[in-house]
């Protein structure tokens, strides 16, 4: 099996058709042709079904592409390392946050890793976790940092737990809700979330699962921490967020948190790289760092308190 004949593959499947595909690689129809029925043979299936209105992929040519796909990538982050070693280019680091862990790493992450690595470019995917799993398992990202989550785990992603987080509720000052102690009186609520639609496994849900309670449907969904709050700062929505950041929200006089009895369920949130896969140079520093971070955080003890957080001196957070 020939590497280029993978790359052949991919790039038929991207265009849609073998005539798009041999005019994106400058090669002729019949050529190309018999490098994907040579892919075929060596692998013993049918990948693609060819008409006259192009090219579909078979269940088994599916299959085959979600790793075609990563070992493409492997193969180009090799030729990039190979190349970076001589010539002492920057590398390119893509590192997946859920908005939990972007509040919590940055920018104490980008300033540990630029101090270390200086030439090193970083990328950085915000968005719901499981669109994070998606890119790690992809390649599309080198690692993440998000929640702990039951959707879309598969044996091709590797997961180390990092942080138990203890959220909060934050709403608006003035929220009809306010002083409200216990989470069943917040069952008809409007809830924001840092989730996908159709995740059920949030902390919000199950925490009402908990109780004994049918889980609320989030109002909002949005991957990013500063869109929830300026949201739930204006509306009766109410937001579940970590300490820290609750803290900075309640000084500036933003939010207030709707403080209950009884805490919501711990938030695990951890690193998620691909499995079976050799890290590059610049991942492992990334990994070191966010682990000396996570130490560093569940030393303190804040991530787990749930001393009422009241009006007080400003603190400083990222809400990214």
């Amino acid at each position: 099996m020939r590497l280029q004949a993978i790359e052949h593959f991919i790039t038929i499947v991207e265009t849609g058709s073998i005539r798009s595909a041999a005019r994106t690689l400058g090669m002729s129809q019949p050529a190309l042709t018999r490098s994907l029925q040579q892919l075929e043979s060596d692998l013993g299936v049918v990948l693609m079904q060819r008409g006259v209105h192009g090219a579909s992929l078979t269940l088994a040519g599916t299959t085959f592409l979600a790793r075609a796909r990563v070992a493409q990538s492997e193969l180009r982050k090799a030729v990039e390392e190979a190349k970076n070693a001589i010539t002492g280019a920057s590398a390119l680091l893509n590192i997946g946050l859920s908005p939990v862990a972007g509040s919590l790493l940055l920018p104490e992450f980008v300033t540990s890793l630029h101090l270390q690595q200086p030439r090193t470019r970083i990328r950085i995917l915000q968005m719901p976790p499981s669109a994070l799993l998606s890119m790690v398992r992809d390649s599309a990202a080198d690692l993440a940092v998000t929640q702990r989550t039951r959707a879309n785990i598969d044996a091709g992603l590797q997961f180390r737990p990092l942080l138990d987080i203890q959220l909060r509720i934050g709403a608006r000052p003035g929220h009809p809700l306010a002083g409200r102690r216990e989470l069943r009186e917040l069952a008809d609520s409007l809830w924001l979330a840092p989730t996908a639609p159709g995740i059920s496994d949030d902390i919000i849900s199950q925490s009402f699962a908990a109780i004994g309670m049918p889980t609320p449907v989030p109002t909002v969904h949005c991957g990013s921490n500063a869109v929830l709050i300026d949201l739930a700062a204006v509306t009766d929505m109410l937001v579940p967020l970590p300490p820290q950041l609750l803290r900075s929200c309640v000084a500036s006089g933003k939010l207030i948190e709707i403080s209950l009895s009884k805490p919501l369920v711990p938030l695990i949130v951890g690193l998620y790289i691909r499995a079976n896969s050799v890290p590059t140079p610049t991942t492992k520093a990334a990994m070191q760092i966010i682990v000396a971070i996570a130490r560093r955080l569940t030393l303190s003890g804040e991530l787990r308190s749930t001393t009422p957080i009241s009006p007080g001196k400003r603190t400083r957070a990222s809400i990214g």
